[in-house]
Formats: structure tokens, C-alpha cells, sequence
């Protein structure tokens, strides 16, 4: 059971109970200090905010609230304010990254050159990691990738002369990374060259990079870049799935420095700004639309028709464009994810790998028009004529066919999505508290891209 559903099943606990006391509120506590310790959070943090849960539970409900929904808020709102994160600088003209081997510093660096490319600036990147052999390279094909200006000098051990002339080479930028290098741990030596590299790159921006699997060294190491240099920022790393993240979510509050970014897989686009509130909804299985509608905005989805395709009104012309934008959007189990629904449907439905997905688009090219309108068309002589056109054979024709009616299928569970229908899913007493905390009217059915 992951970090989120553990999580989960507390606040149902409580949602579900006859009787709500003391005894009760213990228990669900204890559940939430198991799911935490799991998670790899320091067991300080774990007994303060059991601590907090238990103190603010029992008092008197504000407004219209339950009993229930307000100590199931209680609990939310803590966990939330555990995780401290915070909006990143809009306009930042200068930011270092730090942090020990196997971070993720370099693909941090990509990626985050491609976040605020996307939002209209003129991204640098310096490449001053002279200790590890193929950061250079690594950089140079992430700049690329995120259409970023990149600056190294390759076997170059002078990093005064690499971030000087990097300052000097990248100043039409209105935005300068500096990825440098790191060590299996924060000695002597890491310390005093991040403390050179600070002095010349003169960054008001300082951002920790840590992994999301560090466990509990996450607030020791935290507090020792912190020291070394007033880190102000940080990003997680390799969140795709690890349920040992919240040690490193929560490591940094007594530094100051928020959780700006998370890093969710291996693409440059697997990279969001974090919410809190958006990321615990999301990995409790609330849904973070929010979170899916920014992703749309950022991609191109000419001729995509979202309401046909949550209607279950499928067909091969819509699962085509629909494979199109997944291929943008990143994996299908991560968008259903941020809807919510991720724990509620067959996992072969929203498994499947680009390989496949583009030999699917193959078969659908090969189709004539009203055969991709009308998918009840395919007979056995229309297959076997698909087949030769698109150099597969009948098999893999009819396992598209077995795709595409899973699909259809769960596309339609998605029709008529409303509050009460997620009140039948399991939301019932949660769904109006999460309400009030958002300040929505809920979820609609609906959603169209601007």
C-alpha cells in the first residue's frame, strides 16, 4: 500500500466511524504516524504533528463542519503544512543547484531550463560539475532538448575562469542555471568548491537538489548544505511512485527553504511546480485537475475534443489524437492519476509503451476514414486488409481492437463525473470538507481547453 492510500485510509477511518472520541482519534493517529515513519519522515516531525492532530482534534468544529470533517481537516491541514512547499520565483535571474551524487542535479538542470522556457525566458546554463566525467555531455544533450543556451568548457578544472566566462557568454539571458558538481558526501572539499562557485556566480537563488529515496538523511544533509550555504529552495527528484518521499518533503522546514519543484520521471516534462495541497490530494487519490489542466495548456493539442473523449463517445479518429497528446502529456496512469481515479481502474488499461502506442498509429493510418469513425465496421476481410497495409499481422490488429474497447470502457466510467457520483466512489463526508478547504464548488463533469 503506498504513502498516499495509507494516508487515505486514515482520514476514511475516521469518516467511517460510529462514534467519534479520544480512543478513535488515537488510533486514526497512529495509523498516520505508521504511513509517515514508512515514508522515511524523521520521527521528530512524526511525534509533532501527532502531537498538533491530537491537540486541534477534539475542538469545537468551526462554521457548518462536523465532528468528522473537522478533525478529517485537522489532519489534511497538517499534512499539508508538514510537506511545506511553495510557489517558486516567478523571475529569477540566477540560480544555483547543489547537492550529492545521484541527486538527479544535471537532469534538475534540463528540466527546470525547460519550465521557465516554456513561461517566456531566455534560459542559460552553465556547466560547472568538473569532477564527474559525463556531466558535460549530459548538460549539453538537456539543453538541447529544453531549446536552452548552454555554456561548458570541456576539461576545464577552473571554475572561477568556467562561471566567469559563462557570465560573461550567457548575459543576454534573462535566466542563468549553474549545475554543479557533487560527492558521495558533504565534505571538505564539496563545501569549499560550492562556496567558490557561490562567490562567482553570485546567485540570489540557491536550490538544494535531493532524491526522493535519500530516507532519513534528507534533514541532516538539508541542514548541512543549509549551513554551507543558505540554501533558499529545493527540488525532489525520482517521485515517480516512491512511497519514500515525505522524509525528503519534510526535511527542510527547519532550514527555511520550501519544496519549489518535484521531479516525476526521466522526461525533461516530467517536472511540476509543487503544491502541497494539489500533491496530497492527488496521491490520496482526490485528484489534482488543476494540475492536469496546466499540463494541457503547455502542450499543443490541435483538434482535441476533451468532452468527446471523457463522454465514452469513442472512436479510432479520437483514440488517435488521443494517443498524439498522451505521447505530449506523458504516461495515460499519470493523467488519470490527476483525476483521481487512479486506484479505481484495471492498471492493463493505462499501462502502455510508446513502442506499442506508435504501432497503434500505424494500424490507424491504415484505415480508411469511416473505419476510423465507425470502429464496428472491422470484420474479419477489413482486418485482414488493415493488416497488409500496415505490415503487421491479424494479431497485433486485434489487440488494438482490445485496447480500444478498455479504453471505451473506461472512458465511459468517466461520464456523468459529478460530486455525487465521487461522494459513491468513496469521497462522502471528505468530498464536502475538501470543498471548503479549496474554496470549489467541487468537480465538474466537463472541462475545455482555452
Amino acid at each position: 500500500m503506498s504513502f498516499g492510500e495509507k494516508l487515505r485510509n486514515a482520514i476514511d477511518k475516521i469518516s467511517g466511524a460510529g462514534l467519534i472520541d479520544e480512543k478513535t482519534v488515537k488510533e486514526v493517529i497512529k495509523e498516520i504516524q505508521r504511513a509517515l515513519i514508512g515514508a522515511n519522515v524523521d520521527i521528530t516531525t512524526v511525534l509533532q504533528i501527532s502531537k498538533d492532530i491530537e491537540r486541534k482534534a477534539m475542538e469545537k468544529p468551526a462554521g457548518k463542519l462536523t465532528q468528522k470533517e473537522h478533525i478529517a481537516k485537522v489532519i489534511y491541514d497538517e499534512l499539508v503544512e508538514m510537506m511545506n512547499g511553495k510557489e517558486a520565483p516567478v523571475e529569477p535571474n540566477k540560480i544555483l543547484l547543489c547537492g550529492l551524487f545521484g541527486a538527479g542535479k544535471t537532469t534538475a538542470a534540463g528540466k527546470l531550463a525547460n519550465y521557465y522556457k516554456k513561461r517566456g525566458k531566455k534560459v542559460g546554463v552553465i556547466a560547472a560539475d568538473t569532477y564527474r566525467p559525463a556531466a558535460f555531455e549530459q548538460l549539453k544533450t538537456n539543453c538541447e532538448q529544453a531549446g536552452a543556451k548552454f555554456f561548458g568548457l570541456k576539461d576545464e578544472k577552473d571554475l572561477v575562469k568556467i562561471i566567469r566566462e559563462g557570465n560573461k557568454e550567457l548575459q543576454d539571458c534573462n535566466l542563468i542555471i549553474c549545475d554543479s558538481a557533487g560527492r558521495s558526501g558533504l565534505d571538505a572539499e564539496l563545501i569549499t568548491e560550492i562556496k567558490l562557485i557561490d562567490k562567482e556566480f553570485n546567485a540570489q537563488e540557491k536550490w538544494l537538489v535531493l532524491s526522493s529515496d535519500i530516507g532519513n538523511l534528507a534533514k541532516k544533509q538539508a541542514i548541512a548544505f543549509h549551513n554551507a550555504l543558505g540554501i533558499n529552495g529545493v527540488i525532489i527528484t525520482k517521485m515517480d511512485g516512491s512511497s519514500k518521499g515525505g522524509g525528503a518533503l519534510v526535511a527542510c522546514k527547519e532550514t527555511g527553504a520550501s519544496v519549489y519543484f518535484i521531479s516525476t520521471g526521466e522526461k525533461i516534462n516530467d517536472f511540476e511546480a509543487f503544491d502541497s495541497n494539489r500533491y496530497l490530494s492527488r496521491i490520496m487519490g482526490y485528484g489534482d485537475l488543476e494540475g492536469l489542466l496546466e499540463k494541457v495548456k503547455e502542450i499543443e493539442m490541435d483538434n482535441i475534443d476533451p468532452e468527446q473523449m471523457m463522454s465514452g463517445d469513442l472512436n479510432f479518429k479520437v483514440f488517435y489524437q488521443q494517443l498524439q497528446a498522451t505521447k505530449k502529456m506523458g504516461p495515460l496512469n499519470k493523467v488519470i492519476d490527476m483525476l483521481g481515479f487512479g486506484n479505481k481502474l484495471p492498471k492493463e488499461a493505462l499501462e502502455m509503451g510508446q513502442e506499442k502506442m506508435d504501432s497503434f498509429k500505424v494500424i490507424i493510418d491504415s484505415m480508411t476514414e469511416q473505419e476510423r469513425l465507425n470502429p464496428d465496421l472491422l470484420n474479419r476481410s477489413r482486418i485482414e486488409r488493415i493488416a497488409k497495409g500496415a505490415g503487421k499481422n491479424d494479431r497485433e490488429i486485434r489487440e488494438l481492437l482490445k485496447h480500444f474497447k478498455k479504453m471505451k470502457k473506461m472512458f465511459k466510467t468517466f461520464k456523468g463525473m459529478n460530486e455525487n457520483s465521487m461522494k459513491k466512489m468513496g469521497e462522502r463526508d471528505l468530498a464536502k470538507m475538501m470543498q471548503q478547504m479549496q474554496g470549489k464548488k467541487g468537480i465538474k463533469k466537463k472541462f475545455r481547453l482555452k
